[in-house]
């Protein structure tokens, strides 16, 4: 039987698989997972770790050029006592035509 854990964001339930981890004998996050086979929000939003690069539609919640990953931007709510979270951002909403953004055509312009 396959094990999830499910987290409840904005009225939608999302379901994280999990996996047997041999060396702490509990179910953890199959992060593995959720990279080969991403997983959405029943509204279609993406469900991306913390960790992960971020896209070309961050929005950085501080002006730290360090902040590269999805936990730096305003549009990422990250799960309690997760690595995963769901991205806000209407650009990566799966079925939504993103739109290029300033940054993003200057970037697409010069090269």
């Amino acid at each position: 039987m396959e094990q999830i854990k499910r987290y409840a964001f904005e009225g939608e339930v999302i379901e994280v698989p999990l996996l047997w981890d041999e060396d702490t004998q509990t179910y953890v996050e199959d992060y593995k997972s959720v990279i080969e086979n991403p997983i959405y929000s029943p509204s279609g939003r993406p469900v991306l770790l913390t960790i992960e690069d971020a896209c070309p539609y961050t929005d950085l919640a501080d002006d730290d050029p360090a902040s590269i990953d999805c936990g730096s931007c305003r549009h990422y709510h990250q799960f309690p006592g997760s690595l995963l979270g769901v991205c806000r951002n209407e650009q990566r909403r799966s079925g939504v035509k993103p739109k290029r953004t300033k940054a993003r055509a200057k970037k697409e312009d010069t090269t």
